[in-house]
C-alpha cells in the first residue's frame, strides 16, 4: 500500500509499504480516504516533535476513513461505516479518561502522525473505542476536518471559554482552519465576531464568511480597533492561537472579567503579562490542548446542522509537499485536504 513517510526533518517520501495485519481485538481495519493538514503537521515536518520518535514515520494526524474489517470483540461498527479516528492513543482507564477528559490522559501512548505512525497510509488499524461514526448528513471531506481542527474549536469555545449568545468575540487568524470554523460557529450562536487576518484578500473572505468586523493586522493595530469598536469596553472572549505576536494585544482587547482561550503559539511560545492588569481586570486565561472524544461527536453534529468547516483546497497524496509549503507560508484560507 502507499504511505507518506517522514524519513527525517523535511524529508517526505511517498513509498510502498506492506499493509497492516487483520485488526486485532478491539480494533477496526480502516481504509483512509483523506487526511487534513494542521500546523502540527508543519511542526512534525520541521522536526519539532516534543517526544522521541523513530524514522521513518507515517504522517497525518487528522483523517476520515471507512471501516473495512472488524476485530474480535468489537461491536457497534460494520464494514462500510465512515468514521473519524481520534489521533491521540489515550489509555481509557485513568481518572481523566474515565471522566471523559481524554485530552488530559495520564498515560497517553502518543499522537498518531506526530509521535507514532499516522493516517497518511491507504490502510491502518485503529482502536474502535477511539473512532466516532459519521452521521449520514455529513460529507466525507467535511468529516476529515473534525478530529483536530473542528473538535479543538468546539472544546475551546464551549468547554473552556463558555461562549454565550450575544457576546463579542475576537477570533485571531480568521483565515486558518480553526479560525474560520470559530467564525462560523460564533456567528451561528448569535455573537458579534471581530476577526484578524493578513491581507486584503483574506479580509474579503472573512467578511463573506460572516465576520462582523475584520481587521488586517498587516496595516492596523488590532487592539486599538477592537477598543474603538467596543467603545473601550473590550470583547468577552479572545480566541487566541497565534502566540507571541498577538499576546499583549489580546489581553488589551479583553473587557473586565473577559476570557482568553488559547490553543497555539505559531508565532512563538513566549509572552509577558502584567500581573496587576491580570487581577485588577479579573481576566480568565484558559489553556486548551486538543479536545476530549466527546467534542468529536459534538463537532459532527454541528456540521450536520449546517455549520460546515471551510475547505481551501484538496491535493493528491503525491503533492503533499506543496500543500505543506502553503500552510507554512500561511497562504491558505480554511483547511487543506490530502486525498488517498
Amino acid at each position: 500500500m502507499r504511505a507518506l513517510l517522514l524519513r527525517g526533518d523535511r524529508d517526505l517520501a511517498l513509498e510502498d509499504i506492506p499493509p497492516p495485519p487483520p485488526p486485532g481485538p478491539g480494533e477496526l481495519g480502516l481504509r483512509v480516504r483523506a487526511v487534513a493538514l494542521n500546523h502540527i503537521d508543519v511542526w512534525g515536518y520541521r522536526g519539532m516533535a516534543f517526544a522521541k520518535r523513530r524514522f521513518p514515520l507515517a504522517v497525518g494526524a487528522e483523517a476520515v476513513a471507512e471501516v473495512t474489517a472488524i476485530g474480535p470483540g468489537v461491536t457497534g461498527f460494520a464494514p462500510g461505516d465512515r468514521v473519524v479516528p481520534y489521533a491521540a492513543l489515550v489509555c481509557g482507564t485513568c481518572r481523566a479518561c474515565r471522566a471523559g477528559r481524554e485530552n488530559l490522559c495520564e498515560n497517553p501512548a502518543g499522537v498518531r502522525g506526530f509521535h507514532i505512525d499516522g493516517f497518511a497510509t491507504e490502510f491502518t488499524n485503529h482502536p474502535a473505542r477511539l473512532a466516532v461514526k459519521i452521521p449520514a448528513g455529513v460529507a466525507t471531506e467535511d468529516a476529515a476536518c473534525v478530529a483536530v481542527a473542528y473538535a479543538t474549536v468546539e472544546h475551546m469555545l464551549f468547554d473552556n471559554a463558555r461562549l454565550e449568545p450575544d457576546e463579542w468575540i475576537l477570533v485571531h487568524a480568521g483565515g486558518s482552519g480553526i479560525g474560520s470554523v470559530a467564525i462560523r460557529i460564533a456567528k451561528a450562536l448569535g455573537c458579534t465576531v471581530i476577526a484578524t487576518v493578513g491581507g486584503a484578500e483574506k479580509v474579503a473572505k472573512a467578511k463573506a464568511l460572516g465576520a462582523d468586523h475584520v481587521i488586517d493586522y498587516q496595516t492596523e493595530r488590532f487592539e486599538g480597533v477592537v477598543r474603538k469598536l467596543t467603545a473601550k469596553r473590550g470583547v468577552d472572549v479572545v480566541f487566541e492561537h497565534v502566540g507571541a505576536d498577538t499576546w499583549s494585544g489580546s489581553l488589551l482587547s479583553l473587557k473586565r472579567g473577559g476570557r482568553l482561550v488559547t490553543c497555539g503559539a505559531t508565532s512563538g511560545p513566549s509572552g509577558s503579562i502584567n500581573l496587576m492588569q491580570l487581577f485588577q481586570q479579573q481576566y480568565r486565561i484558559i489553556g486548551s490542548f486538543g479536545s476530549p472524544l466527546s467534542a468529536t461527536s459534538r463537532a459532527l453534529a454541528r456540521i450536520a446542522s449546517g455549520i460546515r468547516p471551510v475547505i481551501d483546497s484538496t491535493y493528491p497524496l503525491a503533492d503533499v509537499g506543496t500543500a505543506l509549503d502553503r500552510l507554512e507560508r500561511r497562504d491558505v484560507f480554511g483547511k487543506i485536504l490530502v486525498t488517498l
